[in-house]
């Protein structure tokens, strides 16, 4: 690894700051910016690859950081809760079962959690939701445990009682059959941290069945699910967004999961251009004069080269929204924690769009 592609790869970060101040702020969490930088140069140092695909993808080294801000969780590695990895083309901030315990916790939605594999070798009995389990194993005899059964999720709930999940092998299974890696290439962490991801696995499905979850801990899974690639993934549209569509909510999503670039050979060529439907089709990037008839075009040039196709679509998607519900501020505080060139980008689509409506067009 060069040094300067190190130093490149900090500096990334180091620009981002006050954005970072902001989603602590805003997502009430207390990590603190220079320790998380600290921890992230550490782990591109340690790591080639993750420094290379951070320098080739900038964009998705500075989503994942923000993640950090947003869900609160420390890059420390003696904590174990969540990694910087590289991840098909893109850095990812990696989630481990113990930061989405900790997520949950620190959310108020549970006081404890423990998460255990059951295998057919295993003494299990199942007790009910309200009480503990009986689960004897022996722990350093693994390769006589035998075959996958499933994974139960005991919770201490905040008023003191016990929740019990049982979730099934062929659930996980199904989950993990949904991972677009595993799909494509049959890589990534189910392949690499079966075990865990079977215990992340768990913990998704058996939360939908608590009294309460924290909205810290559904972003933390619906950017799993999607921009890290674990699959069992959603494209619900999350509460929050749509309240503040309807005006109901003025306050920033604090872990929505931000646009990233997708893989290198996905992004957009300079000479590339996207053609869109009419209604989404956007004018020029200057601010329109008093009395200008702007024109609208499908010429997307305006768009900065590296930002990927999906990002594009997720900008006009935003203006189309915003159009129907007339609802310009709450998008335009929607993207204001996007990165920043998907940010400009986003803003200057919804000026030219709101303009456009304010004369009938």
């Amino acid at each position: 690894m060069s040094s300067a592609n190190y130093q490149n790869a900090v500096a990334v970060i180091a620009k981002q700051e006050d954005k970072f101040l902001e989603l602590v702020k805003a997502a009430k969490t207390d990590v603190v910016f220079k320790q998380e930088m600290l921890y992230a140069a550490q782990a591109m140092m340690n790591n080639d690859y993750l420094c290379t695909v951070a320098i080739n993808n900038p964009l998705s080294l500075r989503n994942a950081f923000g993640q950090v801000a947003a869900c609160g969780l420390t890059l420390n590695p003696a904590r174990g809760l969540c990694y910087l990895v590289p991840r098909d083309g893109q850095v990812v901030l990696d989630v481990s079962y113990k930061g989405m315990i900790k997520t949950a916790v620190n959310d108020g939605a549970i006081r404890d959690c423990i998460v255990e594999l059951v295998y057919s070798n295993d003494q299990f009995k199942y007790k009910g939701k309200r009480h503990s389990p009986v689960h004897e194993f022996d722990p350093f005899d693994t390769e006589e445990r035998g075959e996958f059964r499933g994974v139960y999720v005991e919770v201490t709930l905040p008023d003191g009682r016990v929740h019990v999940e049982a979730v099934t092998a062929k659930e996980i299974y199904k989950a993990r059959d949904a991972s677009d890696l595993w799909k494509r290439k049959k890589k990534g962490p189910w392949v690499d941290f079966e075990t865990s991801m079977f215990k992340k696995t768990g913990i998704k499905i058996a939360k939908k069945y608590w009294p309460q979850v924290g909205e810290k801990l559904d972003t933390v899974i619906q950017y799993l699910n999607t921009t890290a690639g674990e699959g069992f993934a959603s494209h619900d549209v999350p509460i929050s967004v749509v309240e503040r569509y309807m005006g109901a909510a003025e306050v920033v999503d604090e872990a929505q999961p931000l646009p990233t670039s997708n893989e290198v050979e996905e992004q957009v060529p300079a000479s590339e251009t996207t053609q869109v439907e009419p209604e989404d089709a956007q004018a020029q990037v200057a601010a329109p004069l008093e009395g200008e008839v702007l024109q609208a075009s499908n010429d997307e040039s305006q768009a900065p080269v590296d930002l990927p196709p999906k990002v594009l679509k997720k900008a006009q998607e935003v203006v189309k929204r915003a159009r129907e519900s007339q609802g310009w501020k709450a998008a335009r505080d929607y993207v204001s924690a996007w990165p920043v060139e998907a940010r400009d980008y986003a803003l200057r689509l919804l000026s030219t769009a709101e303009y456009q409506a304010a004369q009938g067009e």
